[in-house]
């Protein structure tokens, strides 16, 4: 975009000076006020977001321009040019809406039971249907304070880096977060039958017989529960297909 500025012109015109009066100046201390004037008009310079290059560009031709052509800071994709070519502008407009695609920030909902295992600078994956096969790593930059009433999850704002600018703006994701819990004593889901205020197993005693026994389940780790009391290891319950050993396992909680 280039803009014209009856100000700016003449913030142009009076670097140019200030580089002649140092250029022609005959001693050292004749040179010290144009120099130290020099650095403040190019200060000026640089809060009309003129680049250094640009005026790098000027100190050599020391030809002012009558308009400024002003470049995006960023390599991104405009989204909205909101004026229109010749109309007046004042300080604080926008006049151009860039997206910088290069850094991307993700909304992921988590559930509320899961908010413990979130901490800010943890790595997570994300992945798309629109690039199967692909990942993409990010981090957890912020864990939103509030909970959302209307629903039982907790919002996180993970940051991630997106050099070949494919993510596009609104784009549905899904995000991995994987951990390593240790290890501990699980069973499947399908052989836990809840009661209400108990969850009760059926251990295999052998010769057909089944004893059933109250255990105390732990976090949920897809298809498995981690059991902290009621079970021994190697005993065998009856899941819902067929019967199933509970061994010492190591899991990743995702």
């Amino acid at each position: 975009m280039a803009i014209y500025s009856p100000d700016l012109l003449t913030g142009e015109r009076e670097f140019v000076e200030l580089l002649r009066m140092r250029d022609e100046a005959k001693t050292k201390d004749a040179r010290e006020t144009p120099a130290r004037l020099i650095e403040s008009a190019r200060h000026r310079l640089q809060l009309w977001n003129i680049t250094d290059e640009q005026i790098v560009e000027l100190e050599k031709t020391r030809k002012p321009s009558i308009t400024l052509t002003l470049l995006s800071p960023f390599r991104g994709v405009v989204q909205s040019v909101p004026v229109d070519q010749g109309k007046n502008v004042k300080m604080g407009d926008l006049l151009v809406e860039v997206a910088d695609l290069s850094v991307v920030w993700m909304w992921a909902e988590f559930y509320e039971d899961e908010l413990s295992m979130l901490r800010a600078g943890q790595k997570i994956t994300v992945t798309a249907k629109s690039y199967p096969g692909q990942n993409f790593d990010g981090t957890i930059s912020l864990i939103q304070p509030v909970h959302r009433r209307d629903k039982t999850h907790r919002q996180s704002a993970d940051r991630h880096s997106e050099p070949g600018f494919q993510a596009a703006a609104g784009m549905y994701v899904n995000a991995e977060l994987a951990m390593d819990m240790g290890e501990g004593l699980t069973i499947p889901t399908s052989a836990v039958m809840p009661t209400g205020s108990r969850n009760i197993v059926f251990v295999d005693k052998g010769e057909g017989k089944l004893e059933p026994r109250i255990v105390q389940l732990g976090s949920k780790y897809g298809d498995i529960y981690e059991v902290q009391s009621g079970l021994r290891e190697g005993e065998r319950v009856v899941s819902a297909r067929t019967f199933s050993s509970t061994p010492n396992r190591k899991c990743k909680a995702r």
